[in-house]
């Protein structure tokens, strides 16, 4: 069965102070960002207290990404599968990287869930307010991070709120707009931050079978173990029987990171529906980026899976989220 996705309604801008970067982060004043218009999207959204507001993730067949820059501000406008826009600001920070600027920048269409009985649940709009946000590209993809603050009049429940919400975005199939840019930063003074993250994974499954489309949304819990070496970083995620492995990352800046070229993660593969999913097989990442928003550090990742695989063809997408 298809997954839940979320419709983002509108994005807005709350006041207008200045964004604090990390030691380390400079700002890339030159117009050579990948601007263009991104398809085959996925999305995901966790907070801890998923009993409040719904976690939801899943491919987005048919949603845009449009990155358009203006000085050292790129805007990424996100239409989804039916039709609904919302659009946030970032700065640059390399060629391939940039961080939400302004903080507080407020994205409608969540949803918190006042919870009555056990037949009396009824969803509420919720918005959530952000505090931090990256916006990397890799490979011919851009991976959008965000976290923030959640908040929804939910009638006969009153005010709910949960101050830990994250948000992400994975967009490939580049089209228009300038060539993607070569630079893409040197190693910061600040290295990452290395050491061991417990972790929640969302992994989205998306094939074709017989003419028709299917979903799986999928995930769990894990450890991410982060070695810091100068210009580069590994990271190795462990414990989650839907998603293992390790990947090595260029160090961009003090927060980001982009995948190497030619690595494998072992994840889920959705076979014909009906039949049971398969133990974890190789899949090869076409792109992946490392970001720390605040105090939330974002690991995510896309490919396809191979012909020799059980689901040849089937694309899988998402992204490992780490307290710190």
């Amino acid at each position: 069965m298809k997954a839940c996705f979320i419709a983002l309604l509108a994005l807005g801008v709350a006041g207008c102070r200045p964004t604090v970067y990390p030691p380390g982060t400079t700002i890339h004043d030159t117009a050579t960002f990948p601007i263009g218009t991104y398809t085959n999207c996925a999305q995901g959204a966790y907070n801890p207290t998923g009993n409040l507001f719904l976690n939801l993730a899943g491919f987005e067949v048919g949603a845009m990404l449009t990155l358009a820059e203006s000085g050292t501000t790129v805007t990424a406008t996100y239409v989804d599968q039916n039709g609904l826009t919302q659009s946030a600001s970032f700065s640059t920070t390399t060629g391939t990287s940039a961080m939400l600027n302004p903080a507080g920048q407020v994205i409608l269409g969540f949803r918190s869930l006042c919870v009555k009985g056990p037949r009396d649940q009824t969803p509420y709009p919720a918005s959530m307010t952000t505090r931090a946000g990256t916006l990397i590209y890799n490979a011919g993809m851009v991976f959008i991070t965000l976290t923030g603050g959640l908040q929804s009049d939910a009638g006969p429940c009153g005010i709910l709120s949960e101050p830990d919400e994250t948000f992400w975005i994975i967009c490939e199939e580049r089209q228009g707009g300038a060539l993607p840019s070569t630079d893409a930063g040197s190693p910061p003074g600040t290295p990452l931050p290395a050491g061991q993250y417990s972790c929640r994974s969302q992994v989205e499954n998306f094939a074709k079978f017989d003419g028709t489309n299917y979903y799986l949304t999928g995930g769990g819990s894990g450890t991410l173990t982060l070695a810091d070496n100068g210009a580069k970083v590994s990271a190795l995620y462990a414990g989650d029987s839907s998603l293992a492995g390790t990947l090595s990352l260029g160090v961009t800046t003090s927060t980001t990171a982009s995948a190497d070229a030619g690595q494998t993660l072992m994840a889920l593969c959705m076979v014909r529906p009906g039949t049971e999913t398969r133990p974890p097989e190789p899949l090869p990442i076409a792109a992946g980026a490392l970001a720390i928003n605040d105090s939330t550090l974002f690991l995510s990742f896309a490919g396809t899976m191979p012909a020799s695989s059980s689901c040849p063809g089937e694309q899988v997408a998402g992204t490992v989220i780490c307290s710190m």
